[in-house]
C-alpha cells in the first residue's frame, strides 16, 4: 500500500501570526501559501473598515511586484480588493 502525503492541517493562529508579521517576506509567503491552499487571499485578519490596513496594503503591493506570481494570484488580488469595504480607497492607495 502506498503512503500518501496529506497537506498540513490548517492552523489559524499560525496563519494569523504570519499574515500580520512585521517582516514583509514572512507575510508574503503566508499569503502565497494561503492562496495555494484555499484559492483566495485572506482579508479577514485585518481591520479594513475605514480603508485598507497598512500591512495588508504592503503585502498586496509586494505580491503585485513579484514577477513569479501566477495569473490566478493576480486575479485573486483583484478579488481581494473587491471584497474590501472601501475598494476606491484601497485602489487609490495602491496606485
Amino acid at each position: 500500500m502506498k503512503a500518501t502525503l496529506k497537506p498540513a492541517k490548517f492552523n489559524f493562529e499560525d496563519m494569523k501570526a504570519g499574515a500580520t508579521n512585521a517582516d514583509p517576506g514572512v507575510r508574503k509567503d503566508v499569503f502565497i501559501r494561503y492562496f495555494e491552499q484555499f484559492g483566495e487571499f485572506p482579508s479577514y485578519l485585518f481591520d479594513n473598515e475605514n480603508g485598507i490596513d497598512d500591512l495588508l496594503s504592503q503585502t498586496i503591493e509586494d505580491l503585485k511586484k513579484d514577477p513569479t506570481i501566477t495569473v490566478a494570484m493576480k486575479k485573486g488580488i483583484d478579488i481581494l480588493l473587491g471584497r474590501l469595504p472601501s475598494p476606491d480607497f484601497a485602489l487609490s492607495k495602491l496606485a
